[in-house]
């Protein structure tokens, strides 16, 4: 693994533990590090698809580090109709319903800290409902995470959101 690979783990670990801080939560057990470079994702499941960007997420790089109290990291990829592709390390947290996006995918396969790691709130409505439709249709029940990284996997691959009331 290059310095540079090992020295952004350490920053994204220590961002992580600042974060925490500010927001009078427990300090993770873990640092946020992206489980794999973006190129080495092997497939995508695509969840979402508005007008002008599909989402997909890469089923290796889900984990849920601390149970059904913590978050859901992932590895988001966002395709526009265009063909432009951004890849971001992304966390959402079930208790309150917050994102957080940890690093973004660089052209040569490398990651780079987000800009402005902070939790921020969830919107169901408007052009960035990606996150919306992670958190209600696949890993939050109630406040809680809705099973391990597993199961969130099957329901993303089965198309079988929990809000879906056919399910």
């Amino acid at each position: 693994m290059s310095q540079k690979i090992k020295l952004s783990f350490v920053v994204l670990g220590l961002t992580a533990c600042l974060l925490a801080l500010a927001d009078d939560k427990p300090l993770p057990q873990e640092e946020p590090a992206p489980p794999s470079l973006p190129e080495t994702a092997q497939r995508y499941l695509d969840f979402y698809s508005s007008s002008q960007i599909s989402f997909a997420i890469d089923p290796d790089s889900i984990s849920v580090p601390h149970g059904a109290d913590a978050e859901v990291r992932y590895t988001l990829k966002a395709t526009s109709k265009r063909g432009a592709v951004n890849i971001s390390y992304e966390g959402i947290r079930c208790s309150d319903r917050k994102k957080i996006i940890y690093a973004t995918g660089l052209a040569d396969g490398s990651w780079t800290l987000a800009r402005n790691s902070t939790w921020s709130e969830i919107y169901l409505r408007g052009l960035n409902v990606q996150h919306g439709t992670l958190a209600n249709g696949y890993f939050c029940s109630g406040s809680t995470v809705a099973g391990n990284a597993e199961k969130i996997v099957r329901r993303i691959e089965s198309k079988m959101a929990m809000d879906d009331p056919t399910k």
